[in-house]
């Protein structure tokens, strides 16, 4: 299923990855759930919920809801997560190496085919996944490589470098087809709007949380 960027916002993605969730969970105990108990377990409404899921489709019964196995299905495969995607690493300093080292954490559908660093000391290195740290400067030559000789597209990338580093390496990976990179940087990137980023910011994350927490009715002074 293709959409156009402009049908869709990012929250709907969002919320639809937490349905998946959600939804894996649940089937543990059920074989059908409907709007107003996936509403509840998102705090949300149902009309939210039915409105999210309606944008890709019709996939449930009036009166009775969702098939979980069947609404799952969809999910992974709206998600592009129904096949192993290709993905590289560049970074190999603290959070480029938890993640080459806990592979478990991407989640189903991914799969990462290359490590790059800039640090003499780290390039020709195996990770503990096996891989073998490149040079940063031969991602052109991979990338084109698993294309020709394995016919893999290699379209996305976890930008793990420090902050300064952050803008040139994007800039570096978009020349060499990358369209998609997980920013796990605090440096808010600048490129072209055909390049989707998606920003993963500890940091941001935790103000965020914070912010709740000491906003929170519960809070005591």
């Amino acid at each position: 299923m293709k959409l156009k960027k402009l049908e869709i916002s990012e929250r709907v993605v969002q919320r639809l990855t937490e349905y998946l969730s959600i939804l894996k969970e649940a089937r543990k105990r059920d074989d059908e759930i409907n709007s107003i108990e996936l509403a509840k377990i998102m705090n949300t409404t149902s009309a939210q919920v039915r409105k999210d899921l309606s944008t890709f489709g019709e996939f449930g019964v009036r009166g009775k809801g969702y098939d979980i196995d069947n609404l799952i299905e969809i999910i992974t495969k709206i998600l592009g997560i129904d096949k192993i995607n290709h993905v590289i690493i560049v970074g190999h300093g603290k959070m480029g190496e938890m993640l080459s080292s806990n592979v478990e954490v991407l989640g189903e559908g991914f799969k990462i085919v290359g490590i790059f660093d800039k640090d003499e000391n780290k390039i020709g290195k195996i990770a503990e996944n096996n891989l073998v740290i490149q040079d940063v400067r031969n991602v052109e030559e991979f990338v084109k490589n698993m294309k020709n000789e394995f016919n893999i597209k290699i379209d996305t990338a976890i930008l793990a470098v420090i902050k300064e580093q952050a803008q040139f390496a994007a800039e570096e990976l978009v020349k060499n087809g990358i369209c998609a990179i997980l920013n796990m940087t605090t440096y808010k990137l600048e490129l072209n709007k055909n390049i989707k980023v998606v920003d993963m910011d500890i940091s941001a994350k935790l103000q965020e949380l914070n912010f709740w927490r000491i906003n929170s009715p519960n809070e005591k002074i």
